[in-house]
Order: C-alpha cells, then sequence, then structure tokens
C-alpha cells in the first residue's frame, strides 16, 4: 500500500485482487474489477482482478480450461522495496507439484515467478502503477511448450459508453488481425477477421484474440472520462464480455447477470493461432509483463 494507491495480492493463484488509485483528497478509483459473487474459498478460480492463466489458455490444448496456475497455492519468496522510484514488489513463485506432473507430464519440470510492482506516483500530476512480471524458466530435459494470459478485469460504469483503443499516438488497431472465438470453424486460424475501425465497441457478446498487439492498449470509459492503460510486452490481447445471454448462464455460479454492464476483460496473453505460441528449450526463460496505469 502506497500512500496514493493500493494492490491486494492473494497466494491463491497469484491472484492480483485489487489495484486502486487514490487521489490527494482521498478519492478511490478502483482500476480492477470484481463479481459481487466471487468465491474466495479456493474452491474455484476468483472471478476478477487479474487470474494467471498458464500453461493453456481457455481449452486451446488437453488440459481443462485455463490450465492449473489460477488455482494453484502460490508461495511468497520476498518482497522488496525501493524509496527512490518508490515502489514495492512481492515475488510469488509455483514450482513443479504432483497437479503440474499430472495435468502437463511427469517430464515437465518449472518455475514461475511472478511479480508485482505498485509504484507510487513520481508527482502530482502522474499516477501510480501496477507492473505484473511473468518469467518462465524450463528447468527440465525436455522442451516446455504452453500458452499463456493475465485474465484482467477492468471496471467501467456502463459497457455501451466503453470502448478499447490503442493507447500511444500514432497507433491504431484498425486493420488487425483477430481471431473471434465466437466464429465457426474447427481451428484458431479459420476464425480470423480483421478489426474494421479505431475502437473496439460493446453492443453484443465480444471474445476475440488480437494478434501482434501494439505496445500499448487503453479502456476508455466515455461516460467518466476514466482512461486505464496497459502497456505491455505480451504480443497478444483478448478482449472479452460477456453480454446478456452468457451472463445469465454465469449467474449460476459466480456471476450476477446484469455485472457484463460493469466489466470488460482486456487480457494480454501469448496465444497465436495454433499449437503452444511459447517453446522453451531447456534453460531458457521466458518473461513478459504489463504496466497498469490510469489518467480522467
Amino acid at each position: 500500500k502506497g500512500g496514493r494507491s493500493y494492490t491486494e495480492v492473494a497466494l491463491f493463484g497469484a491472484h492480483v485482487m485489487k489495484f486502486t488509485q487514490v487521489s490527494a483528497d482521498g478519492k478511490e478509483t478502483p482500476l480492477m474489477w470484481t463479481t459481487k459473487k466471487a468465491v474466495f474459498d479456493g474452491s474455484r478460480a476468483i472471478r476478477g482482478g487479474v487470474p494467471l492463466i498458464f500453461p493453456q489458455f481457455n481449452k486451446f490444448g488437453p488440459m481443462s480450461a485455463h490450465g492449473f496456475a489460477r488455482t494453484a497455492m502460490f508461495s511468497l519468496e520476498g518482497i522488496t522495496s525501493d524509496l527512490d522510484t518508490p515502489s514495492i514488489t512481492a515475488n510469488l513463485k509455483l514450482s513443479t507439484n504432483e497437479v503440474s506432473k499430472e495435468m502437463w507430464g511427469k517430464e515437465i519440470d518449472f518455475s514461475l515467478n511472478y511479480l508485482v510492482t505498485l509504484q507510487g506516483a513520481p508527482d502530482e500530476k502522474s499516477s501510480s502503477s501496477l507492473t505484473l512480471d511473468m518469467q518462465v524458466t524450463n528447468k527440465g530435459k525436455v522442451d516446455l511448450g504452453f500458452t499463456c494470459a493475465l485474465h484482467t478485469y477492468f471496471p467501467v460504469s456502463d459497457i455501451t459508453k466503453a470502448v478499447v483503443t490503442a493507447a500511444l499516438p500514432g497507433d491504431s488497431i484498425k486493420g488487425m488481425s483477430y481471431i473471434d472465438q465466437l466464429a465457426e470453424g474447427k481451428t484458431r486460424a479459420d476464425k480470423i477477421v480483421k478489426q474494421e475501425t479505431d475502437e473496439i465497441v460493446f453492443n453484443q457478446e465480444v471474445d476475440r484474440v488480437y494478434l501482434n498487439i501494439p505496445k500499448a492498449l487503453q479502456v476508455v470509459d466515455k461516460a467518466t472520462g476514466l482512461r486505464i492503460v496497459q502497456e505491455t510486452n505480451f504480443t497478444d490481447a483478448v478482449v472479452w464480455n460477456p453480454w446478456v445471454d452468457k451472463a445469465k448462464r454465469m449467474a449460476a455460479k459466480d456471476y450476477e447477470e446484469n455485472e457484463y454492464k460493469q466489466m470488460v476483460c482486456v487480457e494480454v496473453a501469448e496465444v497465436g493461432t495454433a499449437g503452444n505460441k511459447v517453446t522453451l528449450k531447456p534453460g531458457e526463460v521466458f518473461k513478459r509483463y504489463t504496466k497498469i496505469s490510469s489518467t480522467v
């Protein structure tokens, strides 16, 4: 917790549950969303915040959907701080275990370090930020293949007044390719579509994997003026809102049927169009990050 922001992180799933900015006059602005029906007893993944998806995104492989990391217990390797920045970092770790051997194979040996860094605002005109660093090391003797995502839920006041766009001047999402997961087709490659506009708008269910994304994306709430920016070196991004019908189906578990109006997922990822997007040879290390901040 800092003077102008705070975050909450669970060891269960290395799950970032909250990131909230605090103005000089004490006003809190949540930059992450969690359903009112979230389950925190460890019986299922937490819906909201940032579920860590590894080593399989969705059902793009032989494992159960989204792999095992989001429901695994991580260890806290340490907490460090830097008063000059100022920042504080929690280092969480997951290594080869019985569940990973069962789901991924006994020959797979890995370590996953997840660094969560809360950085304070450098001056009154700037905002604090939250950086999530994902580092995977192949400690085994065989190649390690996987897909992954940081399944971030962002808050909006009204989904019909929210858009997702490129964040940096000169960048655009127009013309980008994406996998429409709602389209018919047997493979990811069968479902590739071109983005026709500079903004992703929401007036129906959206479930897309954008490929080769720009360096920064943003969620813009046109009703409030809030702009949440994700800077990243992940190469793909999943944009998702369940809309009416799917929200009703999800309501039987851990979601209220009208909550689709107040959230959107923009999930930096490595998914690709076929197979495993990432392959690590023995001894190799995979490193990706995302940095979340905001302006009003």
